[in-house]
């Protein structure tokens, strides 16, 4: 019994010799975190020398190749009993990355605008927003700082510095210019509309635009639209224009309408015929059907036109 337990505590000392007598390895390829291309990144079964240092990493986000030549130098110059089979033997090595979206950018520029006076409910336009792609190490926060912030509340353009990761040695710097708009709330309908639909409120929603892009007439108040008809369809998610709406017709030419007259004392009411359509305030042409004469009346409601009850010019055929 003693025997065999010898002999197995002997085998499970002598296995990390084993592992460590195993020949380097050139690996296929390595990720790595840090700013240092270590030995182990290359090969495995290395031991202590693992953990040297051999070259500096590629910026965070990229690669580069090692082919045979440096492989084999590198490996003479520490010792490392290795060679490479053919001169075609290489390894890629990738730095981790990640990216600074350019909106958490925007968002850290659009505070410090604020700081400088720029109204809150402004829009940022960022020239050539191509170039704030920024990648920084995997394993720093993505803090955005902002430096030599210059705003010019005259024409609204803007300068500054922009500094990811904030407060890093590696930090990567970015000069950043552009402008501040003001920026309007305007509603759109949720869906098509057209001629014979009277818009309400649960029609609408709203949208944010630049101020510079509204054309004069579009409307900005819902009482501008509420209760409204369009001339012609409308389509939807698009600023809305006054001269797209008209009072709802009320009245249609050749109905039949209540003509009222009212007076402090007494109220009239008589048949009439439209001879023409009306919206609520429009001032038609109404037949009096008993009379048959043509007067001139007030679209008021649906099928009611009113008269005034001082002198007003008779209409004739």
């Amino acid at each position: 019994m003693l025997r065999l337990l010898f002999a197995l505590l002997l085998a499970l000392w002598a296995l990390p010799a084993q592992a460590d007598q195993l020949p380097p390895q050139l690996r296929s390829g390595a990720t790595i975190v840090g700013d240092t291309i270590t030995l182990g990144n290359l090969w495995r079964n290395l031991g202590d020398k693992a953990q040297i240092a051999i070259a500096a990493a590629p910026q965070p986000g990229q690669r580069i190749t090692l082919d045979s030549r440096w492989l084999a130098m590198a490996a003479a110059q520490n010792h490392i009993a290795w060679r490479p089979e053919n001169p075609f033997v290489h390894i890629t090595i990738q730095r981790a990355g990640q990216t600074v979206s350019s909106d958490v950018i925007a968002a850290a520029l659009r505070k410090a605008l604020i700081n400088q006076g720029m109204a809150p409910g402004s829009e940022i336009h960022i020239y050539d927003r191509a170039d704030l792609s920024v990648v920084i190490p995997e394993d720093e926060a993505p803090i955005v700082a902002v430096h030599e912030m210059n705003y010019d509340s005259s024409s609204h353009s803007f300068t500054a510095t922009i500094e990811v990761p904030a407060g890093s040695p590696s930090a990567v710097r970015v000069r950043v210019s552009g402008r501040a708009y003001a920026v309007a709330r305007v509603p759109e309908l949720n869906s098509a509309t057209g001629q014979g639909d009277v818009i309400s409120a649960n029609d609408l929603h709203w949208v944010k635009v630049r101020e510079d892009r509204l054309q004069q007439d579009v409307a900005t108040d819902p009482s501008q639209i509420v209760g409204m008809e369009p001339r012609y369809l409308i389509r939807a998610d698009q600023p809305i224009r006054l001269g797209d709406l008209k009072q709802p017709v009320l009245v249609r030419r050749d109905s039949l309408v209540t003509i009222v007259l009212r007076t402090p004392y007494m109220t009239l009411t008589a048949q009439g015929k439209a001879d023409a359509d009306g919206g609520k305030g429009d001032v038609i042409q109404v037949t009096n059907l008993q009379s048959k004469k043509v007067v001139a009346a007030t679209v008021e409601s649906p099928g009611t036109v009113v008269i005034s009850p001082h002198p007003i010019p008779t209409l004739t055929n």
